[in-house]
């Protein structure tokens, strides 16, 4: 989900996307809601989170693990049960099922290159990112502000080592201005690119 953007490796060779309901990764959301059950670790559903509450997540198929309890579907929810704990003992019970990435393979369609602009033709965003996508390395960091950029940037792929920040819980703008600096002092050795709206910059 969009809060755990630069949690997992996406160079990782099973990386599929973010799912994010209509706005996912490419076919990302097919696999996920298509899935004969989900497993959540930590999420949190807000408005923001889930589209506007459009995701076609059926609860019933859900076991949702959270710091401190798991629920399972529509049914029962166990507390005092930590999420390393479960996590752990789950692991141990797993067989290997690549099936959802065979199917992810077999309909995934990998992405174009923007059209070449005309001369004087506006700047498109699909060009811009275009163009940041290929800045992007172990040297770099994203802030992504609220509103466009959250959109824009969760389609990057993000490089081995390349930090990201993302504020999705409570949908305040102009949290980035204040993050990319402190960003920037704290890690000298990154260059932060910071994707700002000017609402939010005001």
């Amino acid at each position: 989900m969009p809060s755990a953007k630069g949690f997992v490796p996406e160079h990782h060779p099973h990386f599929i996307g973010t799912y994010w309901g209509a706005v996912s990764t490419a076919f990302c959301a097919e696999i996920v809601e298509s899935a004969n059950a989900y497993l959540f670790a930590g999420p949190i559903f807000n408005d923001y989170s889930s589209v506007g509450y459009s995701l076609l997540i059926k609860k019933e198929k859900a076991i949702v693990v959270q710091p401190d309890r798991v629920t399972i579907a529509n049914g029962p929810s166990f507390g005092c049960v930590l999420m390393k704990d479960f996590l752990r003992a789950l692991a141990k019970k797993l067989r290997h099922n690549n099936t959802a990435h065979e199917n992810y393979r077999r309909i995934f369609v990998p992405d174009g290159h923007p059209l070449k602009s005309a001369p004087k033709e506006p700047l498109r965003v699909n060009v811009l990112f275009h163009h940041i996508q290929n800045m992007l390395s172990s040297e770099t960091a994203v802030i992504a502000e609220t509103g466009d950029s959250w959109f824009n940037c969760q389609k990057l792929k993000l490089p081995a080592g390349c930090g990201y920040e993302f504020q999705m819980q409570y949908g305040s703008i102009g949290w980035s201005v204040g993050a990319t600096l402190g960003y920037a002092q704290a890690v000298p050795q990154k260059r932060v690119v910071a994707f700002i709206g000017d609402g939010s910059f005001q």
